[in-house]
């Protein structure tokens, strides 16, 4: 199937953050988050090279934010024209524990990626939005 790899690649891209201080890594991938329930919006660094569902760290503070469920879409436009939507797909594990002092929401972020030689769609643009489940540990 080969949504299934992309699919793990965007989660990864997506949701997989530094576990740096905030800021430590200036050449990291950055997100900008929208959130909801008291949640505050926020820059997160990410880093696809530390597994999925890592947390991810705010840059401008000390939060983090916990994904524990992810809903995304995306379309591919490859460069020989046309185009497919990916998605909408969900992706849910179990929340994380110790969290009632932790507030909990919902957080949106979207963005384009410019693969080239995809072994699963080749060359073109990726534009993807999410909505990711968390839990805020922020002070």
């Amino acid at each position: 199937m080969r949504r299934l790899p992309l699919v793990l690649a965007l989660v990864a891209l997506l949701l997989v953050a530094a576990a740096l201080p905030a800021g430590a890594d200036p050449q990291a991938e950055t997100f900008e988050l929208t959130c909801d329930s008291g949640i505050p919006d926020g820059t997160i660094t990410a880093n696809s090279g530390l597994g999925l569902w890592t947390p991810g760290f705010a840059v401008d503070g000390t939060g983090v934010y916990i994904p524990h469920q992810l809903e995304y879409s995306a379309t591919f436009y490859p460069d020989d024209g046309g185009s497919f939507v990916i998605g909408p797909d969900v992706f849910v594990k179990k929340a994380p524990k110790n969290t009632k002092s932790h507030l909990h929401g919902v957080c949106t972020f979207s963005g384009e990626e410019n693969l080239v030689d995809d072994p699963d769609l080749g060359t073109g643009l990726l534009v993807f939005s999410a909505v990711a489940h968390v839990f805020w540990t922020g002070r």
